[in-house]
């Protein structure tokens, strides 16, 4: 009794550990915007939930080395949802240098940053669709369907190098595919305004274009939303995607 009751201790502090990277550890975790508490109460339930769906075995031989297969195995699953929203971030701070919109910034209470105007916009968009497609029970699945590939206390192994780059390469430029239409558009723009600038050296041409730019960036904004929810549905498909391929599955 005593050697079960040890079992289903280190089974669940282990399943804790998997988790771990995706709600509580700040460098990794996406949802560091939510209440410490919540998501605390949230890593106890789904790590009881992982511990009782798939028990392990027998007493790993080396609990050092498990524990550190387990935080690896849960901050893969981190880097699929946080890689996608860095990609989105670093594509609307690229259009905010690009509109001029780079000097207005936001301060963000729950991360304590502050964010740039486009950068807010696109990351609030990003969350939305994350939780609107459905993505955060598909992770938190991929996360307890992973005991089947690795089980709880087995030994983990490092992703290749190679398919982790390959990742990253493919994130970051479907970031940038969402905002694409948008920086065509304001490449446009300041084509217009270099040929006016020459045409009109008198006059100054940066106070003019400047309302022009930030106008043209809100319209094609709004108009490319339209293709935004596809492309972010792939940014999230592909990453936790990579996850599973690095964990196994």
């Amino acid at each position: 009794m005593s050697q079960d009751l040890s079992l289903a201790i280190v089974g669940w502090m282990l399943a804790l550990l998997r988790f771990a990277p995706m709600l509580v550890i700040p460098a990794v975790t996406p949802f560091a915007w939510a209440p410490l508490h919540v998501r605390v109460l949230l890593l106890f339930a789904l790590s009881a939930l992982l511990a009782g769906v798939a028990p392990i075995a027998a007493m790993p031989g080396n609990l050092v080395a498990a524990a550190a297969s387990e935080l690896l195995v849960g901050g893969c699953y981190g880097l699929a949802v946080m890689l996608p929203m860095a990609a989105l971030g670093l594509s609307a701070r690229v259009l905010d240098i690009q509109a001029g919109l780079a000097s207005a910034s936001l301060f963000n209470p729950s991360l304590q940053s502050q964010d740039t105007t486009l950068g807010s916009a696109l990351s609030m968009l990003g969350t939305f669709a994350f939780f609107a497609l459905g993505f955060h029970l598909l992770v938190l699945r991929s996360l307890v369907a992973s005991a089947r590939w690795l089980p709880l206390g087995g030994s983990g192994r490092l992703p290749a190098t190679e398919q982790l780059m390959a990742m990253l390469g493919s994130q970051f430029m479907l970031g940038l595919m969402v905002v694409m239409p948008v920086m065509l558009g304001l490449f446009a723009v300041d084509v217009f305004v270099a040929l006016a600038s020459r045409s009109m050296p008198q006059a100054n041409i940066y106070f003019l274009a400047l309302p022009m730019k930030v106008a043209a960036v809100l319209v094609l904004l709004a108009a490319s939303l339209r293709i935004a929810p596809t492309l972010m549905a792939r940014l999230f498909r592909d990453a936790l995607g990579g996850a599973n391929a690095m964990v196994g599955g």
